[in-house]
């Protein structure tokens, strides 16, 4: 018995004598950023807060703000975590932008909110050595609608709150012909469902000439002063037609303005292709357009 018990405890001993090392390594060693939580952005509601992921660097940041999806209901933004960490761990700084949305509250309201956000974060960029003039908004489905809001028109009203490039992945452009259009009703087994819900966020009856409708659509703001945008789209996506994507960037192409569309045969409304790399090309306009380096 004593020399079982002996045996047992030197292998013990040899066991935390290999796990010490691991064990005082510093706990952020292998953190590429950090995480500012709950940062009440918004005046107009207390309420509203961002997560700011901030990576390591020694100089200004590029700043984005990712703008999560769920069909214009109210967000917090943590359900786009992965997108933030995958930002951040590239060079960007990422926020996590909380918004209001339906029923309670329309576009108008909603784009209020990331307004906001961006405003917030540029009266600020010293406090967190952001560079003001290299934000950009990356978002999905109704992400993707609000991202390019931001970069259409920001030039409107409020340069704080302008943006300098915008990544839209299977974002709606223009409200009025996704339920017009022929082609894009076909392609949305469901359209009946998506006008109820989109009527109760831009928050007026559908008619192809309400004002509302086209003010909540980001193709009716283009003008000369626009970001450029990066439309992602899968072809294969039955909750937003890829033609959304496609007519956008067809119409900026017409005015001038600097717009990329790349639309993948799968993926669905994801846009999740098995054979694409939807994030990397991504990575490649907001360096481009914000003049990043790549580390």
């Amino acid at each position: 018995m004593p020399q079982t018990h002996y045996t047992v405890r030197s292998y013990r001993i040899a066991i935390l004598a290999l796990l010490l090392p691991l064990l005082t390594l510093p706990a952020q060693a292998e953190e590429k950023f950090h995480i500012i939580p709950d940062l009440v952005f918004a005046p107009h509601d207390p309420q509203l807060q961002l997560a700011l992921y901030l990576p390591q660097s020694k100089g200004r940041l590029p700043c984005v703000l990712a703008l999560q999806g769920g069909g214009f209901l109210p967000q917090t933004g943590k359900g786009y975590r992965g997108m933030a960490e995958y930002l951040a761990s590239h060079g960007f700084a990422a926020a996590l932008v909380a918004y209001r949305g339906r029923p309670k509250h329309h576009f108008p309201d909603t784009l209020a909110d990331v307004r906001a956000a961006a405003r917030f974060l540029r009266t600020n960029a010293d406090r967190w050595q952001l560079d003001p003039q290299k934000f950009a908004a990356v978002g999905g489905s109704a992400g993707g609608t609000l991202a390019a809001l931001l970069a259409t028109t920001g030039d409107e009203t409020d340069r704080d709150c302008q943006i300098q490039a915008a990544v839209c992945f299977a974002g709606v452009f223009d409200f009025v012909s996704r339920f017009q259009d022929p082609q894009q009703l076909a392609l949305q087994p469901a359209h009946a469902e998506k006008l109820k819900t989109n009527q109760a966020w831009i928050g007026a009856p559908f008619t192809p000439d309400a004002p509302a409708w086209r003010q909540a659509s980001p193709a009716s703001h283009l003008n000369a002063g626009d970001a450029p945008i990066l439309f992602l789209h899968s072809r294969n996506d039955a909750t937003v037609p890829w033609l959304q994507s496609q007519l956008c960037h067809h119409q900026m192409q017409q005015l001038k303005l600097t717009s990329e569309l790349i639309v993948y045969e799968d993926g669905g409304h994801g846009v999740a292709p098995a054979n694409g790399k939807p994030r990397e090309e991504m990575l490649i306009f907001l360096r481009k357009h914000l003049q990043v380096s790549q580390h």
